[in-house]
């Protein structure tokens, strides 16, 4: 038996589909994380299939499958590597639309007066960035190339959606203090309101006990003045 079961051109393909591999689950445990992993089926099939086609590498080093033609190992190492590639960009495009959506559903009962005087970093900072980290995206999905996958795209992408997961994460850490700037600002403006109901209701009440006063000085005025 050979000191290694892989040549060097095998290996080098195997430490890149290593690499893929951890990248693609650390995906699918984010899927998990934003309870949407049931939209996400498509490709854990994809990595299903992946595992499929590696277990049929091993069966031909391990001797277990002794018919394989020359070139049996090679192609079944590249669909391990299209497989796990295809089920990366699937995620990431399925994640991209939820962090789109959390972004928004976190922020959609807050008013822009919190966000402005309580998170200003969101619209001077954050959102400008996301918005940058975005419109990155096109491009790399531009260079997808499942025949001749290339991984410098695919981290690209990769990179992006998970800056954009810290700053859901920061957004999410704010969204108590907004809250609470909002019930604050609510609770104010009640009491204000009450005020000026109050103070209504005073000044009626002192105009009133005037009235009565003026009728009555008057009554005494005209009593003096015209004696019955």
């Amino acid at each position: 038996m050979p000191d290694s079961l892989f040549s060097d051109d095998e290996l080098s393909k195997l430490k890149e589909i290593t690499e893929l591999y951890s990248l693609t689950k650390t995906l699918v445990f984010y899927s998990e994380e934003m309870d949407h992993l049931e939209t996400f089926v498509p490709s854990l099939n994809e990595i299903k299939d992946a595992q499929d086609h590696l277990m049929r590498v091993l069966s031909v080093k391990f001797g277990i499958k002794e018919d394989a033609p020359s070139d049996y190992v090679e192609i079944n190492l590249h669909k391990v590597h299209s497989h796990l590639y295809r089920a990366a960009f699937e995620l990431l495009d399925y994640i991209r639309i939820y962090q789109y959506d959390e972004i928004t559903k976190q922020l959609e009962d807050i008013s822009n007066e919190a966000i402005v005087n309580a998170f200003p970093s969101y619209y001077s900072t954050i959102k400008p960035r996301i918005e940058i980290l975005f419109e990155k995206i096109p491009v790399y999905k531009k260079e997808k190339d499942i025949g001749a996958p290339d991984l410098s795209a695919l981290k690209g992408y990769f990179e992006v959606i998970n800056e954009v997961k810290e700053h859901i994460k920061t957004i999410k850490t704010m969204k108590a203090t907004l809250i609470q700037y909002d019930l604050k600002k609510k609770a104010d403006e009640i009491k204000k309101r009450d005020e000026e109901k109050s103070s209504k209701r005073k000044d009626y009440a002192i105009t009133f006990v005037m009235l009565i006063i003026a009728a009555l000085v008057g009554g005494i005025v005209l009593h003096y003045l015209w004696p019955s």
